[in-house]
């Protein structure tokens, strides 16, 4: 599991572009964003490496 600040996450049409960006890379992903907190908690078979690559891609890069 992997635990993750997007510092621009800041509502539920961002949650949906994060989930979407993680899920294009690994369908069976698992996301679980706090909008509060501005962080996601990911569930994957992926290295956090493509991740991060994918959210960044999406526009939605970790801290």
């Amino acid at each position: 599991m992997l635990s993750l600040h997007i510092p621009n996450l800041n509502c539920g049409g961002c949650a949906r572009g994060v989930t979407a960006a993680i899920q294009a890379v690994d369908a069976e992903a698992r996301v679980n964003p706090d909008l509060p907190a501005r962080t996601i908690a990911v569930e994957t078979r992926l290295p956090e490496a493509a991740v991060r690559a994918a959210l960044a891609e999406a526009g939605f890069a970790p801290a």
